[in-house]
C-alpha cells in the first residue's frame, strides 16, 4: 500500500509467517523496492527507502535491526530509455538486467556472509518514515499466472529480426507480465500495453545465456500487451498475472436491452480495473485519488461489489480528512500529495453529499460521527452575496467538469445548495439541532435567492450562452428546482449534452429523479454508443476515445442508473432498514437485477409472459420491501407466494 494516510507515515502489513516456516534453521528474505519519486500523486515520498519487519512468537522476537544483511540487488537497474512514467505515478519503470542478478539469493543455501550489515534507522514520529499503520484494506487478490488469449501462438517460436508481437487478455486488467525464454545473454525484451504512450510503466528485461524466467515487479493495466522480442530468443512461455483489490463481483443487471447490458458490464470492469491500494481516477495516467472520481466509484459499489469494497472509500475518506489544512480547514481534492496543493471546490461539495449517500446505504452512524466536522466546517467556506447567492470559490483550480459551455453561477450554487442539506441531515442525525437549525435556514435563503436564475425555461445565468445540463441536473437532485419546473427542465436534461462522462451521471440521475426513465434510457443509450460498439472493455475518460485514458471509473454512472431506477431497487430508509423495488415495467419485457446490498444479497427479476407479469424476490428477512407491482403480477418473495392488491405490496 502506499504511503499514507497522514503526512509522514506509512502503512504495515501483518502477515502470518507460520505456514512458510519449518523446525530449525530459517532464513527470511526480502525484495525491497523505494520509489523515490517526490513529485507523485497518491503517494508521499520519505526521502529514505527501508525495510520494517516485526515478528513475535512467545519468546521468540525478530526485528529489523543491524543483524540482517542488505545489499542492493544489482540487476534492478535505471531505464534509461524515453519511455519514461508519467510523473504523478510513485511507481517507476522496471529495467532488469539478468546478467547481473544474484542467483539464488532467496533459497535456504545461499550464502550471503559477504552482505554488509544494514543500517538503523528510527521508527514512529521521530523516524524518517513516521507513523506506521495497520493497512485498513485487505491483501491484493491475487489470481495467479494465466495464458494470454493468443499464447499458444507464439510457444516455441524464435525470429530472424526484431518483432513486437501483441498478447491479448479478455479484459482491461491490472496485471504484471511473465516470460520464459530461452536466449543468449544481453537480448533486451521490452513490455508495454495500449495504454504506454500515456505514461503508463513498462519493463525492460535484459537476457542472460540459457533458459530463463521474469516476473516484473511493476503492475500495469490495459487488454494488449506487447512483447518486443530480439532475433535469436525462443519463446517458451508467456503469460500474466491479474491482480487487483479483493472483492467479489456479487452485483448484476440484465434486461431486453443487449446495449444497455454490454454498457452495465463496461462500467464495472472500468470501476474494478481503477481499484487497488486507493480508487483511482485511471490505471495508468495517474491512479490519484481524486475525490470527484472517488464519489462516482463509491456508488458504483453499493450496486456491483461486495461490501468489503467499502472499505477502499473508507480509506479515502479516512485519508482526505488526516489531510485536512487544520487552520483553513479546506479538503483537498488529492489525497495523499506532497508537492501540490489541490482544492477542486466543486468535487469537494460533491464529496460532502456523497458521504450521506454513503450513510443511506449502509446505516454506519459511526461513519457520519467521523466525518461531521470536517464536512461541515468545508461547506462553512462558501460566503454568500449580496444577491444571496454564494460567492464563486475559485480553489487551488477552478474546475466543475471537462467541456465547454460551463454555466458556474447554476452549478456551484447547487452543489452547494445539496452539500448543506447533506450537512443539516448529518446535524439532525447525531443531535446537533443548533446547527441543523442554522443550516436550515441558510437552505431556505438560498433556495430563493436560487429562482433569480430561473428563465421560465431553465436555469440559467446572466451572460451565458444557453442552458447547461450540469447546473440544472445537480437543481434538480438537490431540491432546488421544484415539481412544477420539471416539463421545461426535462427537456434540457435530454437535449443539451454539454457534460463529460463524470457529471453524465448526475445528469441521468437527475432524469430518473424527475422520473423521465424512458429520456434517462435514450440519452444514456445514445451519448454512450461509441463506447458500447468499440471492441473495448473499459469506459474512456471523454466522449471521444484517445482525448483522455480509456479507462476511468467517473463514467459509469449507467451502472447506478439501471440498478437503482430502471430495476429500481434502493434503501428508504439507511441501511435498507426498509427497501425500495420500483422497476420500470413499462420499459422492458424482462429486467433481472442484483444488488450486494450490506444486509445481503437483493435479487429480483421479472418477465411479462402471456400478459401477466411473473415476478421472482429473493431477499434477506432483515428488511421491509415495498414492492411496485404491474397489474395481475404473480410474485413470488422467498420462494413463497405473495398476494397482490393494487401497485404497491409491502413483503
Amino acid at each position: 500500500v502506499k504511503r499514507g494516510p497522514a503526512k509522514n507515515s506509512g502503512y504495515y502489513d501483518s502477515i502470518n509467517i507460520a505456514p512458510y516456516l519449518r523446525e530449525g534453521e530459517n532464513t527470511i528474505c526480502a525484495l525491497v523496492w523505494y520509489w523515490g519519486n517526490e513529485a507523485s500523486y497518491s503517494s508521499t515520498d520519505a526521502g529514505q527507502g527501508g525495510l520494517l519487519f516485526e515478528a513475535e512468537n512467545g519468546n521468540i522476537s525478530i526485528l529489523s535491526d543491524s543483524s540482517w544483511s542488505a545489499v542492493r540487488n544489482p540487476a534492478f537497474l535505471e531505464d534509461k530509455g524515453k519511455l519514461q512514467p508519467n510523473y504523478r505515478l510513485p511507481e517507476s519503470n522496471v529495467y532488469y538486467d539478468a546478467r547481473k542478478e544474484i542467483d539464488n539469493w532467496n533459497k535456504p543455501a545461499f550464502d550471503f556472509s559477504d552482505w554488509a550489515k544494514a543500517d538503523e534507522y528510527a521508527v514512529g514520529g521521530d523516524g524518517c518514515w513516521g507513523e506506521t499503520y495497520n493497512r485498513d484494506i485487505p491483501q491484493f487478490k491475487d489470481f495467479g499466472l494465466k495464458n494470454y488469449e493468443n499464447s499458444k501462438e507464439f510457444e516455441g517460436k524464435s525470429f530472424l529480426t526484431k518483432k513486437k508481437i501483441t498478447l491479448k487478455i479478455p479484459y482491461n486488467a491490472q496485471l504484471t507480465p511473465y516470460l520464459e525464454v530461452e536466449a543468449k545473454a544481453g537480448k533486451k525484451i521490452v513490455i508495454t500495453t495500449e495504454n504506454t504512450c500515456i505514461g503508463s510503466i513498462h519493463s525492460t528485461y535484459v537476457t542472460k545465456d540459457g533458459v530463463q524466467a521474469f516476473e516484473s515487479p511493476a503492475w500495469f493495466n490495459g487488454e494488449n500487451i506487447t512483447y518486443e522480442i530480439p532475433s535469436g530468443v525462443k519463446i517458451i512461455s508467456l503469460k500474466y498475472r491479474e491482480s487487483g483489490y479483493n472483492t467479489e463481483f456479487c452485483g448484476s443487471f440484465n434486461c431486453d436491452n443487449s446495449d444497455m447490458n454490454i454498457l452495465w458490464q463496461k462500467a464495472l470492469r472500468t470501476l474494478y480495473v481503477t481499484m487497488r491500494d486507493n480508487f483511482m481516477d485511471c490505471p495508468d495516467r495517474e491512479r490519484a485519488q481524486w475525490w470527484g472520481d472517488v464519489t462516482n466509484e463509491m456508488m458504483l459499489t453499493v450496486y456491483s461489489l461486495a461490501p468489503s469494497s467499502y472499505n477502499l472509500y473508507l480509506k479515502g475518506v479516512n485519508t482526505m480528512l488526516s489531510y485536512a489544512d487544520p487552520k483553513t480547514k479546506v479538503l483537498q481534492t488529492v489525497v495523499p500529495i506532497k508537492n501540490d496543493y489541490f482544492e477542486l471546490p466543486c468535487q469537494q461539495l460533491a464529496g460532502v453529499c456523497g458521504m450521506w449517500v454513503y450513510y443511506n446505504y449502509t446505516g454506519d452512524k459511526a461513519f457520519i460521527e467521523s466525518v461531521y466536522r470536517a464536512a461541515t466546517d468545508y461547506v462553512n467556506l462558501w460566503n454568500i452575496s449580496e444577491s444571496g447567492l454564494v460567492e464563486h470559490r475559485k480553489g487551488s483550480w477552478d474546475w466543475q467538469d471537462w467541456g465547454e459551455k460551463i454555466d458556474v453561477a447554476p452549478l456551484e450554487n447547487a452543489w452547494y445548495y445539496y452539500a448543506m442539506k447533506a450537512v443539516k441531515n448529518m446535524a439532525e442525525l447525531l443531535g446537533d439541532n443548533i446547527t441543523a437549525n442554522d443550516f436550515d435556514a441558510r437552505i431556505k435563503s438560498l433556495h430563493t435567492a436560487y429562482q433569480t436564475l430561473w428563465t421560465g425555461e431553465g436555469y440559467k445565468s446572466q451572460g451565458s450562452e444557453g442552458y447547461d445540463d450540469r447546473g440544472n441536473a445537480v437543481a434538480v437532485l438537490s431540491g432546488l428546482c421544484d415539481r412544477e419546473k420539471y416539463s421545461k427542465v426535462k427537456e434540457i436534461l435530454f437535449s443539451t449534452r454539454n457534460s463529460s462522462p463524470y457529471m453524465e451521471h448526475y445528469v441521468l440521475e437527475a432524469l430518473c429523479c424527475m422520473d423521465e426513465f424512458a429520456l434517462a434510457e435514450k440519452r444514456m443509450c445514445e451519448r454512450y454508443a461509441e463506447m458500447i460498439k468499440t471492441d473495448y472493455s473499459t469506459l474512456w475518460e471523454n466522449w471521444i476515445r484517445g482525448d483522455g485514458t480509456s479507462n476511468h471509473a467517473w463514467s459509469g454512472g449507467p451502472l447506478v442508473a439501471m440498478s437503482k431506477h430502471i430495476a429500481g431497487i434502493k434503501p428508504l430508509t439507511p441501511g435498507y432498514g426498509k427497501t425500495e423495488i420500483k422497476p420500470q415495467y413499462d420499459l422492458h419485457k424482462h429486467i433481472s437485477c442484483t444488488v450486494p446490498a450490506i444486509i445481503g444479497d437483493i435479487r429480483f427479476c421479472y418477465e411479462f409472459k402471456d400478459n401477466q407479469a411473473v415476478i421472482e424476490l429473493e431477499y434477506p428477512e432483515c428488511t421491509q420491501i415495498l414492492l411496485h407491482v404491474p397489474e395481475n403480477a404473480v410474485v413470488t418473495a422467498n420462494g413463497k407466494a405473495v398476494q397482490t392488491n393494487g401497485a404497491t405490496v409491502t413483503i
